[in-house]
């Protein structure tokens, strides 16, 4: 038999997508919260590795996408009356981050931004570049009180084993 939609429901406090392959993801939240969905209270978060990639595609295939034809506006899903992806979750998202925070500032520039630039410095304080990596001022096994057993790298072997088990 056929089955609810509602069966399948995400509940998420927050949804993540990455670059254009996932960039209609804000906006099927956006769209979930006007309807009182599932989804009305996730908060979304856009990053955006490389802005040359943006998912670009003709107009018509918006009827492909679930999502209703008013957010194909220049300010939301349109670009040159082309449906882009990046566009899309740059524009709906609630934060947009980067690889790193020189990366942030330098896609707001005409010779980064790929044209959605003006896009981007529109967002102001909702874009954050958050460089790569692992604080291991707060990520450290040696120290992490949270662990059954600390570790270094003396003692990975028995330490691993010890917060496995």
């Amino acid at each position: 038999g056929q089955q609810s939609k509602s069966q399948y429901a995400l509940h998420s406090d927050v949804i993540h997508a990455n670059d254009w392959q996932t960039g209609l993801v804000p906006t099927l939240v956006q769209q979930s919260r006007e309807q009182g969905g599932p989804l009305r209270n996730a908060g979304t978060v856009m990053t955006v590795h490389n802005m040359a990639f943006q998912g670009r595609f003709p107009s018509w295939q918006m009827m492909n996408t679930g999502v209703h034809p008013r957010y194909f506006n220049w300010q939301q899903l349109e670009f040159w009356g082309h449906l882009n992806l990046l566009k899309a979750g740059i524009s709906m998202a609630d934060q947009v981050t980067t690889v790193s925070p020189t990366y942030a500032r330098e896609i707001c520039r005409p010779e980064y931004g790929y044209g959605l630039d003006p896009v981007l410095e529109h967002r102001g304080e909702d874009l954050v570049g958050i460089l790569n990596g692992v604080d291991m001022t707060v990520w450290n096994p040696a120290i992490d009180p949270h662990l059954a057993a600390q570790y270094n790298v003396d003692n990975v072997e028995e330490g691993k084993r010890l917060c496995k088990s």
